[in-house]
């Protein structure tokens, strides 16, 4: 193998690694929002998806105890959902860079 066959090789793993890294660091900034319709709730997920942030405006407090929890379940799913968008958006990417 000649040298500039070993210096082909390692340019694209390079550019592999590189894109490997990259994706790994927008996975672990990702971070969406949602809001419930009405204004009320806010919730912020991390890129697992798990919640990190949960604001109720006052007005939410004096909703029907039921009401509000399935609220907040749909603004929650709402952001896991746009996280998850997120998480597939980046590895589509990789995938990309990877061929």
């Amino acid at each position: 193998m000649s040298e500039q066959q070993v210096t082909v090789i390692v340019d694209r793993v390079r550019t592999k690694l590189d894109a490997l890294e990259s994706t790994l660091e927008g996975l672990h900034g990702i971070r969406a929002t949602a809001q419930s319709p009405d204004g009320r709730i806010t919730a912020r997920v991390d890129g697992t998806g798990a919640l990190a942030d949960l604001r109720l405006e006052e007005a939410a407090c004096r909703m029907d105890a039921r009401e509000l929890a399935a609220s907040i379940l749909t603004t929650v799913h709402a952001a896991a959902e746009a996280a998850a968008a997120q998480r597939v958006a980046l590895v589509d990417d990789l995938r990309g860079a990877l061929r």
